[in-house]
């Protein structure tokens, strides 16, 4: 499964650490869904990674900042990170992550069936493929 084969990147550094030191051209930064969104999109070519965290199931802002990434252009990898679960991996990868690494427990067996789980879409994606009813 092409999600989990990306390697994880030698240096991670926190989004805050990152600014702290004037926001030097990083290998991956990781971020947290309360990310201040518009001033990470004026830091994005400055790092090959983005790590967004997930804290809890029910927090979904991370889909929100992936696809927001996305949109304003930024190619590198886009990797979840934290409480991700195997059921949620489809509709991550069509808002534009292109990286995991599941949590704890969960079954990476379980990707290649759950990837093609859901065959009718909805919404607009970055992966290129418009909803059902356009």
């Amino acid at each position: 499964m092409e999600l989990l084969k990306k390697p994880q990147p030698s240096i991670v550094i926190d989004y805050d650490d990152w600014l702290a030191i004037d926001a030097p051209q990083v290998e991956a930064v990781k971020v947290i869904a309360s990310v201040d969104i518009a001033q990470l999109l004026n830091l994005i070519t400055r790092t090959d990674e983005i790590q967004i965290e997930f804290s809890a199931f029910a927090d979904g802002r991370g889909f929100s900042i992936a696809r927001i990434l996305r949109r304003a252009g930024y190619g590198g990898v886009i990797r979840a990170v934290g409480d991700v679960a195997v059921d949620r991996v489809a509709y991550m990868q069509r808002v534009g992550f292109d990286a995991i690494e599941l949590k704890d427990g969960e079954e990476a067996t379980l990707l290649p069936r759950l990837l093609g789980h859901v065959k009718v879409k909805y919404q607009l994606s970055s992966d290129g493929l418009g909803p059902v009813y356009a």
